[in-house]
C-alpha cells in the first residue's frame, strides 16, 4: 500500500511540471522557423549603383565573388552588411564583352579588366590579393598563381613592331696616323616601333685596302662579330625620320702604318646618325653615319696607336606585314 502510494504521488508531481512548462513555453507558429543567427562582425562588399551597369542577379553574384576572394585571403566576411569591420565599394562598368572593375576600400582602391563575365573570378582574386598583400597588379607582381591567371595575361596585348632584315654597303675608313679607307658592309636584323629600336647585327666588315699616293702602301680593317645597337627616331609617326642612337661591339681592327702593322680585338663603342625612309610600309631605306671608337689601343710589339673607324653605309630593308595578325584578332 505505501509503495502505491508513492508511486502515484511520482505520476502527479510529473505531470504537474509537464502542464507547467507547456505553458511557459511559447508554441511556433506554421511555416516559422529558428530566429536567423547574426553573421560575425568581417568586410562587407557593396556595389556603387551609379557607376555599375551590370544586371541586379549579376551584381548579386558578382558581389559573393568578391566576398569569396577576401574569404581565401583567410579573412573574416559579412554576407548580410550588418557588422562590418571594411567595407569595400565596387563597380563594374561593361561596355561590348570588355568589363572594367574598381574596388576601393580602407586598403586602397585596384582596377581590373576582364574580356568576359566568366574571367572576373580571377580579375577578382588579383584585384583582393592586391589590396590584401600590397603588392602590384599585373605579371610578375605577386598577385598571380596558377588558379587566377586571366585570358589577357595568357594572351596579352601587345604593340606590334616592325621586324626587319637589312643589308648594308658603303665607304669608310681606319684611323691611325694615316686614313686607311675602303669598302664597308653588314647584315642586321631591326625591331622598330614608333619613337624607339633595337638593332643586332653581325659580321660587319670595314675593308680598307685602297693605296696612298706613292710608294707606301696604307691598308687596315674593322670587323665586328656582334654589335648591338638602340636608336631614338626624332619624328616617330613620319615616313621619313632623322635617327640617332649607340651601340656597343666586340670586334678586331688593325691597320698598317709606316710598314708596321697594328692589331687589337675588344669591345667597340658606336656614335649613330642617320636618316630612314619608307617607315610605313614593309620596306625600308637609310642612309647611316657610324663612328666606331674602341675601347682598346691596336698594338705592334710595344708600340701602340688609338684606332678609331668611320664609314657612311646605305642600308636596304625588308619585313613582314602585321594585316594578317590584326585580321585574325
Amino acid at each position: 500500500m505505501g509503495n502505491s502510494v508513492r508511486l502515484a504521488c511520482v505520476r502527479w508531481t510529473g505531470a504537474v511540471l509537464a502542464t507547467l512548462l507547456s505553458i511557459g513555453t511559447p508554441r511556433a507558429q506554421p511555416g516559422e522557423g529558428p530566429p536567423p543567427m547574426a553573421e560575425p562582425p568581417g568586410i562587407c562588399v557593396v556595389l556603387d549603383p551609379a557607376r555599375d551597369n551590370l544586371t541586379e542577379q549579376e551584381r548579386m553574384a558578382v558581389r559573393g565573388l568578391v566576398l569569396q576572394a577576401f574569404a581565401s585571403e583567410q579573412l573574416a566576411i559579412n554576407s548580410q552588411g550588418t557588422s562590418c569591420t571594411e567595407t569595400y565599394v565596387l563597380s563594374n562598368i561593361k561596355l561590348g564583352n570588355t568589363i572594367n572593375v574598381t574596388i576601393s576600400g580602407q586598403r586602397g582602391q585596384r582596377t581590373g579588366r576582364s574580356t568576359s563575365l566568366d574571367d572576373l573570378p580571377n580579375v577578382y582574386s588579383q584585384m583582393v590579393k592586391s589590396l590584401v598583400t600590397g603588392a602590384p597588379m599585373g605579371t610578375g607582381g605577386g598577385t598571380t598563381d596558377r588558379t587566377n591567371v586571366t585570358k589577357d595575361q595568357s594572351a596579352p596585348r601587345r604593340v606590334a613592331a616592325d621586324s626587319l632584315k637589312y643589308v648594308t654597303l658603303g665607304y669608310g675608313g681606319v684611323i691611325a696616323g694615316r686614313f686607311a679607307y675602303g669598302p664597308a658592309f653588314g647584315f642586321g636584323y631591326r625591331k622598330e616601333l614608333d619613337r624607339i629600336a633595337l638593332d643586332v647585327s653581325g659580321f660587319n666588315f670595314l675593308l680598307a685596302n685602297d693605296s696612298d699616293p706613292g710608294t707606301q702602301r696604307n691598308f687596315g680593317f674593322n670587323w665586328e662579330l656582334i654589335r648591338l645597337a638602340g636608336m631614338y627616331y626624332s619624328e616617330p609617326t613620319a615616313d621619313e625620320t632623322i635617327y640617332y642612337g649607340g651601340a656597343l661591339s666586340y670586334g678586331w681592327i688593325g691597320v698598317n702604318n709606316n710598314s708596321t702593322f697594328y692589331s687589337g680585338s675588344g669591345l667597340e663603342g658606336h656614335a649613330l646618325a642617320g636618316y630612314e625612309a619608307f617607315r610605313s610600309s614593309t620596306i625600308r631605306g637609310f642612309l647611316q653615319l657610324d663612328l666606331t671608337l674602341p675601347f682598346f689601343k691596336a698594338r705592334s710589339g710595344s708600340a701602340e696607336r688609338y684606332t678609331p673607324a668611320v664609314s657612311l653605309q646605305v642600308g636596304f630593308g625588308w619585313g613582314k606585314s602585321n594585316v594578317v595578325r590584326v585580321i585574325n584578332e
